[in-house]
């Protein structure tokens, strides 16, 4: 069973990422890399992205209004996720519906703050919808 898969979610803290957030895991595992897409859910706020917006109840972890920081969209090593899961820098919480799953990838894919190498590399990850 694979330790991250899209849909997981994550709870990192530390570098490079600062302070803890929840992190969406957008992407399987890559075969050749070993990288997952991930996008951090932060608090809504005039200046974030309103591209995707989450309410209290989306996921059991958001407890106020917040939103998806396409803009810092990254591929992280699931083997240095691992590491700091095995330290306490990372812990897994409750994985996405599929329709959240979704909502974010389409939100990837069209926010004018995901830098264009993520909606590339993404755009051949995503399942084609049918």
């Amino acid at each position: 069973m694979e330790f991250l898969k899209a849909g997981s979610a994550i709870v990192l803290s530390g570098y490079p990422v600062g302070s803890s957030h929840l992190w969406f895991v957008l992407t399987d595992p890559d075969s050749e890399s070993d990288q997952v897409v991930a996008v951090m859910v932060v608090t809504a706020r005039p200046h974030t992205d309103k591209t995707v917006t989450l309410s209290p109840g989306e996921h059991p972890f958001i407890k106020h209004d917040s939103s998806l920081d396409f803009g810092g969209t990254r591929r992280f090593q699931t083997a240095r996720l691992r590491s700091a899961l095995r330290s306490g820098r990372c812990e897994l919480a409750e994985s996405m519906s599929t329709t959240l799953l979704a909502k974010a990838r389409a939100g990837l894919m069209v926010s004018s703050r995901t830098p264009h190498h993520m909606i590339d590399y993404c755009r051949q990850r995503f399942p084609l919808e049918g």
